[in-house]
């Protein structure tokens, strides 16, 4: 529910920038054929996590789901689970054989559901070789009480375990307060992830020479025949 906060009271919900840029993202890398089209598949969390859109190379079909996607507004499905969001992803991903298996995890809180250690998660992550880049999308600080020096006070946001997890799995960990440098994270992380493509190509051949040599035999022929009987020279 947090995600329904505003930079400014005639700005988009945080939820709708976050939908945007990541649609924007994911569609970028699905068709992307010059380059290495991937695979996408999103899953959304907040105290459960849910499988939204399987993987998929289909960019429509996922931006459909993403469309559809909404806050949750129920109270006791509230929260950022976050180890669980992790777990659900690493289980999937576990099944691929892809090369490269990255998990993208964008939220603007820490840990509040206490059913998967997330630090635990990001170790199942690096067991098998999956990289996690973590966002959180939010303030640099925010304005707090302070009763020994009176009045009220910027103090740094608390991003929890973020940093932490990006770093056990040789990912990293990104802070954007805005749209812009939220645009700026997605686009470092396709730099960081983009892999070759390779590719077969197949070339048939075809000889052209035996119409011309069944040509060039039959005017021989002909020559022969000619040279002992039309054509045959007397001496």
């Amino acid at each position: 529910s947090s995600m329904m906060q505003r930079a400014a009271r005639d700005q988009p919900r945080r939820f709708d920038v976050a939908k945007r840029v990541l649609g924007e993202f994911a569609e970028r890398r699905m068709t992307d054929e010059e380059g290495a089209a991937d695979s996408v598949a999103l899953f959304g969390f907040a105290k459960y996590t849910e499988l939204l859109c399987p993987f998929t190379l289909d960019a429509d079909s996922l931006l459909g789901v993403l469309d559809e996607l909404e806050i949750e507004t129920v109270k006791n499905l509230d929260g950022t689970g976050i180890g669980v969001a992790l777990a659900a992803s690493v289980d999937i991903l576990k099944a691929s054989e892809a090369k490269s298996r990255v998990i993208v995890l964008l939220t603007d809180g820490e840990e509040t559901i206490d059913l998967v250690p997330p630090l635990q998660a990001a170790a199942a992550a690096a067991e098998e070789g999956i990289r996690i880049y973590t966002i959180f999308s939010g303030p640099k600080t925010v304005m707090r009480l302070s009763l020994d020096r009176g009045g009220r006070r910027a103090v740094p946001v608390n991003v929890g375990l973020l940093p932490d997890i990006a770093k056990v799995t040789g990912g990293r960990f990104f802070h954007a307060v805005d749209e812009s440098e939220l645009e700026d994270t997605y686009a470092a992380i396709e730099e960081l992830e983009r892999s070759e493509r390779s590719s077969e190509r197949f070339a048939e051949h075809y000889d052209l020479y035996p119409a011309w040599l069944r040509a060039a035999l039959l005017l021989y022929g002909l020559a022969f025949l000619s040279r002992h009987t039309w054509a045959r020279r007397i001496a």
